[in-house]
């Protein structure tokens, strides 16, 4: 019969798209990504650069984030449909004597077809919320970024704290040894006393503890490195020779104030404000009615009395639902995304508060340091090397004792260590000030 033969071809032809749906020639699969070639690390050691691209590459964290916001682009694109039609087959008022479809005049075959339409502008509204959480996984892929860097760097420049102060220390120990062969010569002539040679034996003591101490420093600072490198990329150390310590400049502070605009942090809080404000479009679409339409078409066989053929029928009707009870419902809804979307605006003003703050105190702590360091530059490292060595001189003269001499070494090896420290310190601190204004370089 022609309404069976109707059905058959229905199932059919959804049966075969659905296979070629699911078909693996059909299936879009997402392409795999590899990461950039890691730096060749030469036997001069890791410099920055390649650390910071290392370290970018090996964080995990960062391409979670970039996963999630390819999940919340598709899930967008899915929400921005329609739903699934409804398609209804079966008989009606088919006699159960003898279920012969052409005994009564009533009996059909139904093929019926139901669509329900989307509530207002609900499906957009959705969308653009999901779109904007996608947003928001970049920004927070953007972050992390941004801190990796400013932790390698910091790392970095820790370890090439510990070489230099290593240098520094060791270069001070042959002027130590010196001291001692000095105060065994003048011993030797009764010049001095013995004292002296036990003072030197003892300061140079105290120096091979201060190379085992800063050694133990660098192998932490070391792992603290490797962390984010890997501990194959440390095999041939730090280029200690590559770090400049020079103190690098700082823009202006209405421009760094508009760098941070463009924060991250800022970011986030901005694209979740817009998702909030969608979800408040969607909870304000609940009062529109949600309509829908629904077709069928009966086919009937057999002939009536007169003989002529039983004609088919249509039915057509549209559905709508009616939010009427909206008080406890729509209106509870809607109030409840309005202090949600009002608690996310107050959330975005204290991120900039602190942002703004964080970035006060960065530049405060930059200037203090570029003070300290023009304090040692110019007067604190020319007076201590003056002082060590007029006391050398003083003291092959006879005229200054091998105690002021000892403590005029140590305070210049002392000066040294510390503006080495503040060096380190500003070019720490610049990295923060990097992380909140998003220089790279």
């Amino acid at each position: 019969m022609r309404v069976l033969t109707l059905i058959m071809l229905s199932v059919a032809f959804f049966t075969a798209s659905d296979a070629l749906l699911a078909s693996p020639e059909n299936t879009t699969l997402e392409p795999n990504t590899l990461d950039l070639a890691a730096p060749q690390i030469t036997e001069s050691g890791l410099s920055l650069q390649q650390a910071e691209q290392i370290a970018l590459q090996r964080d995990s964290v960062s391409k979670s984030f970039k996963q999630k916001e390819q999940a919340f682009t598709e899930q967008a694109i899915a929400t921005d449909t329609w739903q699934d039609p409804r398609i209804k087959l079966g008989a009606q008022a088919v006699p159960v004597d003898s279920f012969d479809l052409e005994q009564e005049p009533m009996t059909q075959l139904i093929v019926g077809y139901q669509q329900m339409l989307p509530r207002g502008d609900s499906l957009t509204h959705a969308s653009e919320s999901m779109m904007a959480m996608a947003r928001t996984q970049t920004a927070l892929s953007q972050q992390r970024d941004r801190q990796v860097l400013m932790k390698v760097r910091q790392a970095w420049l820790d370890v090439v704290l510990q070489k230099k102060s290593l240098d520094i220390i060791q270069v001070n120990r042959v002027l130590f040894e010196q001291m001692l062969d000095i105060s065994e010569s003048f011993y030797a002539t009764g010049r001095q006393q013995q004292q002296d040679v036990v003072q030197a034996e003892l300061e140079i003591s105290l120096v091979d503890d201060r190379l085992e101490r800063a050694r133990s420093e660098l192998v932490v600072a070391e792992a603290r490195l490797a962390k984010w490198v890997g501990a194959e990329s440390m095999l041939f150390g730090v280029a200690v020779e590559q770090a400049n310590l020079q103190l690098p400049g700082l823009p202006e502070l209405a421009e760094l104030e508009s760098r941070i605009e463009k924060n991250p942090e800022l970011i986030v809080m901005r694209e979740q404000v817009i998702s909030r404000q969608k979800k408040l479009d969607l909870a304000d679409d609940q009062y529109s009615p949600q309509w829908g339409f629904d077709i069928n078409y009966g086919s009937r066989s057999g002939n009536n009395p007169d003989g002529s053929t039983r004609s088919d029928f249509l039915t057509a009707m549209v559905t709508f639902d009616l939010p009427v009870f909206t008080e406890n419902k729509q209106d509870r809804n809607v109030s409840a995304e309005k202090q949600r979307l009002q608690a996310t605006r107050y959330q975005q003003l204290d991120v900039k508060r602190v942002l703004l703050k964080r970035l006060q105190a960065v530049l405060g702590r930059l200037q203090k340091l570029k003070d300290r360091h023009n304090l040692y530059k110019n007067k604190v490292l020319p007076q201590a090397k003056q002082n060590a060595d007029v006391s050398l001189s003083g003291y092959q003269s006879g005229v200054v004792s091998f105690f002021t001499l000892t403590r005029a070494q140590v305070t210049e090896l002392n000066a040294l260590l510390a503006d080495l420290r503040i060096n380190i310190a500003y070019n720490k601190v610049f990295a923060e000030l990097q992380y909140l204004i998003g220089e790279k370089s």
